[in-house]
């Protein structure tokens, strides 16, 4: 009985470690996705700070260059300080933070098709877009020759 219970003993010890390295892979995992979804929120931010001083930058130079000619660098410069402070104010807000971190979350959710799915789903649109085409254009040529003799064209 005693070697039975051993047996039982290290049975239930294994199972504990591998529940345990599952929990761990799991915990692993669940960081991992984590640190993606995070650093999908940070590459958003960082593509809003670039498309913001692209917009400041040439509304700057517009808005100078009605009073006198622009100096680039200075333009450039005041640009990038507005678009970096407005990029840090709208990350450290709690609100848009969670929204971002929100909507990243829902996209990772998301099954996107695959290169197949979405080959087939444009030829069966094209295929859809032409036979429509050819009935408007049947429509409107009967409509046509009826308008023309009603009005003897």
């Amino acid at each position: 009985m005693g070697e039975q219970e051993t047996k039982n003993e290290d049975m239930a010890s294994d199972a504990k470690r591998t529940d345990a390295k599952r929990t761990d892979a799991t915990l692993i995992d669940a960081k991992a996705r984590k640190l993606g979804l995070i650093r999908w929120v940070q590459v958003a931010y960082m593509v809003f700070a670039l498309f913001s001083l692209w917009l400041f930058d040439k509304v700057a130079t517009i808005a100078w260059g009605m009073f006198a000619e622009p100096d680039s660098n200075v333009v450039t410069l005041g640009a990038a300080v507005v678009a970096a402070a407005l990029t840090l104010h709208l990350y450290r807000h709690e609100k848009i933070n969670r929204l971002t971190h929100d909507v990243v979350g829902e996209l990772s959710k998301v099954t996107w098709p695959s290169r197949d799915e979405t080959t087939n789903s444009t030829v069966v649109v094209i295929i859809t877009s032409i036979i429509a085409a050819l009935i408007l254009g049947g429509f409107d040529a009967v409509w046509s020759a009826i308008t023309d003799l009603i009005y003897k064209v």
